[in-house]
């Protein structure tokens, strides 16, 4: 990508929302509202250009995961963690009580969580002993229609 700069920006540095650190790029107001290649660049109609970058190495990374994200078997693996993941929320939520805590403050609602998770842990464990088998994924009806 090649990137045509005609006037000079003036540039920030700083953090996002999320407390990442960013390089704020922000080009003059009056250079931005000259510049021929302004379609190009901007879809705002009066105010001018604003970058928002990435330290290089970070940028790199990113780059570098969203390639294997194409990836189908790195998205099956990735959807399969999710999925177990989202199972262990439901079975604690359902089963244990995890939407609403019975007690106030970070100590007592901590415990709770520790408590609510070894239950499910002596749960799993009883089941296991037993050999009852896991759950089949439930496929939802459109997907029923997909080949195979």
């Amino acid at each position: 990508m090649e990137v045509l700069i005609i006037a000079y920006p003036i540039i920030l540095s700083g953090y996002d929302k999320w407390d990442n650190t960013v390089i704020g790029v922000k080009f003059p107001k009056k250079a931005c509202r000259e510049c021929q290649f302004r379609h190009l660049c901007t879809r705002s109609a009066t105010e001018p250009r604003e970058i928002t970058l990435h330290p290089k190495e970070e940028h790199l990374a990113i780059v570098k995961r969203r390639k294997q994200q194409t990836n189908k078997k790195w998205l099956k693996k990735q959807y399969n963690q999710r999925a177990g993941v989202e199972g262990t929320i439901s079975q604690g939520v359902r089963g244990n009580g995890l939407r609403k805590s019975r007690y106030i403050g970070l100590e007592k609602v901590h415990l709770q969580h520790i408590l609510s998770a070894t239950a499910m842990n002596m749960i799993r464990l009883e089941a296991w002993f037993q050999g009852v088998p896991l759950a089949q994924t439930r496929k939802a009806s459109f997907a029923q229609l997909a080949p195979d």
